[in-house]
């Protein structure tokens, strides 16, 4: 007899809520059994759950509740199948975790299928649900930029897709069913060539006065000041959409170029202000709605920043294709902001599998996450969301394996906002800090918070220190035995270890030294990355 599947139900769960974990077990014969179920926050006591199993020879499901405590936490589980005498036989691990919103700790996937003959909502989002996907961005759903719900149940959309309302509002409510937002994309100044010609008054012009096309008589930029009739237009378009369907906020797209327009009358329109009010007018008008902004090309980073975005959203372009311009990116985000949540968007093929787990390293570190999953279990590998890739076996292991450490350790990454964890003080993430120093070519990222010191550690070993995210390369070589020295003003009370090949397992106590002011540890296996909490 095995556990043949250990998922939860939900990409998270909200305060008050019961968990309920799936528990798939074959078995070859009829037997007795019992089930214990073990979860653990971070390194706290333990919760068991022992359930007394007849099983039947077959394969067969059970679930197991649990109520956790009233506060925001990631949690690892441990299911154990015994047979009588309390031999175990059989094993498997997951994470899940609570959280007051989605938006807390944003693990965004996507959706882009809103066929007529769509009837796999639920399947798809189960199997999303293993990577704790909390949220959907619904890419290119609307039937036009300019007029976002269609005129009749069937439809096509601007590229000539055959859609169904009833396909979006089945994906919707399933979403809601497996704990994950219905995010609705929209662009901010995006119309179809009829509207933008038919309404030049709202139009955005370029310095010589001549309208701006986005492809060739495909869309046209219009105008989002607050004084164009355009953007009343797409709020009223907004409010309308959300009556009808019950999306859980909007997602709010541009272009990133151009940066320098003008109005109709040839007056300057200053669009990083332009983009923070619409984004303010979105806000006042669905205050319990979650809201959010493309910053593509980190652009306009300081406005959208300021602007009351529920988190970061942001779409990494070239100059910025070093790892490097990810870590600075991510971290610049999250001081701008005041310490909100931040989700990356950059775009890897399914055969550079490397790329793909580095660049989650890295943002993870920072205190960031990646939109990269969805469309059962699909990975996002182009900018037209519709372009995805098969996800390779040996790949999908390691994404499940991340994904688990995130939601398990988020708490000791910066991946929770300021009202869920206490802490000093949010602009202090600091990349490669001085106080810190490691025996093998290894990346730290430190977050202090009142109780300790976090060590987000990435392997660079074997790496070009310019290593480009766009460019392919090999897996980093593991680090064995790797020293760490920390400067510390007292002797911390324990130091743990935790990595993504722990997975949801506890983490492990790690023996050290203090002495003249600095703690030294070692770390046994380093392989791409991994957290150490230093308890002050």
């Amino acid at each position: 007899m095995q556990i043949v599947q250990f998922t939860p139900t939900k990409g998270c769960y909200r305060p008050g809520e019961t968990v309920t974990l799936r528990v798939e077990i074959e078995s070859a014969h009829s037997a007795s059994a019992v089930l214990v179920t073990t979860i653990q926050h971070l390194d706290e006591v333990p919760y068991h759950i022992e359930t007394s199993l007849q099983l039947s020879g077959k394969r067969e499901i059970l679930s197991v509740e649990w109520q956790p405590p009233l506060k925001a936490a990631g949690y690892g589980a441990k299911a154990e199948l015994r047979i009588e005498g309390g031999l175990p036989v059989s094993q498997a691990t997951v994470s899940f975790d609570v959280l007051p919103a989605w938006s807390a700790f944003p693990r965004y996937g996507y959706l882009t299928d809103f066929s007529a003959g769509r009837s796999d909502a639920d399947e798809t989002l189960a199997t999303l649900t293993r990577f704790h996907i909390n949220g959907l961005q619904f890419y290119d759903w609307q039937y036009r930029h300019d007029e976002l719900l269609a005129p009749s149940e069937a439809y096509l959309d601007p590229l000539g897709r055959e859609m169904s309302l009833s396909s979006v509002k089945k994906l919707v409510e399933a979403a809601g069913r497996h704990g994950m937002a219905a995010m609705p994309y929209l662009a901010v100044y995006a119309a179809s060539a009829a509207f933008w010609h038919s309404h030049p008054e709202a139009a955005l012009y370029d310095q010589s006065g001549q309208p701006i096309p986005f492809g060739e008589n495909f869309l046209g930029l219009m105008n989002p000041a607050n004084n164009s009739s355009w953007r009343a237009h797409l709020l009223a378009e907004c409010a309308r959409m959300l009556e009808a369907i019950p999306f859980n906020g909007l997602h709010i797209d541009q272009y990133g170029e151009p940066k320098q327009v003008w109005d109709s009358k040839q007056q300057p329109v200053d669009l990083p202000v332009a983009f923070a009010n619409f984004i303010a007018a979105a806000r006042a008008d669905h205050p319990e709605k979650t809201i959010l902004f493309n910053a593509v090309g980190n652009w306009p980073i300081e406005a959208l920043a300021n602007s009351p975005l529920d988190f970061m959203y942001i779409e990494i372009w070239p100059p910025d294709v070093q790892y490097r311009d990810v870590a600075r990116v991510v971290l610049e985000a999250v001081r701008l902001s005041g310490g909100k949540p931040v989700v990356i968007a950059l775009y890897l093929p399914a055969n550079q599998p490397h790329n793909v787990m580095q660049a989650n390293a890295v943002i993870a570190a920072c205190g960031g996450t990646r939109i990269e999953l969805g469309e059962s279990e699909r990975l996002l590998a182009d900018p037209y969301f519709p372009n995805h890739h098969e996800i390779p076996l040996a790949l999908r292991e390691k994404l499940l394996r991340h994904y688990d450490f995130l939601v398990r350790y988020g708490e000791w990454m910066q991946s929770y906002p300021l009202s869920t964890v206490q802490r000093n003080d949010w602009s202090r993430a600091d990349f490669q800090p001085d106080y810190v120093d490691v025996s093998q070519p290894v990346w730290v990222v430190a977050h202090r918070y009142p109780n300790g010191l976090a060590l987000n550690l990435v392997n660079f070993n074997g790496l070009d220190p310019e290593l480009q995210w766009d460019a392919q390369h090999d897996a980093p070589i593991p680090c064995q035995d790797l020293s760490v020295q920390v400067r510390l003003a007292s002797q911390p009370t324990k130091i743990l270890w935790a990595c993504p090949e722990m997975a949801a397992e506890n983490p492990q106590t790690l023996t050290f030294e203090y002495h003249n002011g600095y703690v030294s540890f070692v770390i046994p296996t380093l392989h791409l990355s991994g957290v150490v909490f230093i308890h002050e």
